[in-house]
């Protein structure tokens, strides 16, 4: 099996952290994706990606159970796509608090080859048969923050 490359965005155990916010969005987000650009995508294959979400925060471990879990084929849009989110192509994670980065209209081509599929009680998530090809992986954690209380008087 080739490696196929992963991106995880708030949620692989090792992935780094790049709190950014209010980065301007590539040019490749106005530009269309071709078809041939994301046709490979399309195809069966034999490899998979697999993993387990999961963030720390407060001494609790929050994982992506019952949420998506998506994977997106590499392309000139993906890649912008990701950087305007998470400030790189490569990995990083996004705080709630800076809000969501707002697109205007996503690519229709992207759209249709985003592969999905539903975190367990555990937080892992499994995409089989997959061709050749750089992915990302994307999905959200869930869980609240306790926050801390005033002792009272």
């Amino acid at each position: 099996m080739k490696p196929v490359a992963m991106f995880l965005g708030l949620a692989l155990s090792v992935t780094g952290c790049a709190q950014l916010g209010g980065l301007l969005p590539d040019s490749a987000l106005s530009t269309p994706i071709t078809p041939a650009e994301v046709e490979w995508a399309r195809k069966s294959g034999t490899n998979s990606v697999s993993g387990n979400a999961s963030m720390a925060s407060g001494g609790t471990s929050h994982t992506c159970a019952g949420q998506s879990a998506n994977l997106v084929p590499d392309s000139a849009y993906a890649r912008a796509r990701m950087t305007a989110i998470f400030g790189n192509a490569t990995r990083g994670t996004r705080a709630v608090s800076l809000g969501p980065v707002n697109f205007e209209k996503d690519d229709p081509l992207y759209v249709s080859t985003l592969r999905t599929t539903r975190c367990d009680a555990a937080g892992s998530f499994s995409f089989p048969r997959l061709p050749d090809g750089i992915w990302y992986v994307t999905s959200s954690s869930s869980g609240r923050v306790p926050r801390r209380s005033k002792a009272a008087r």
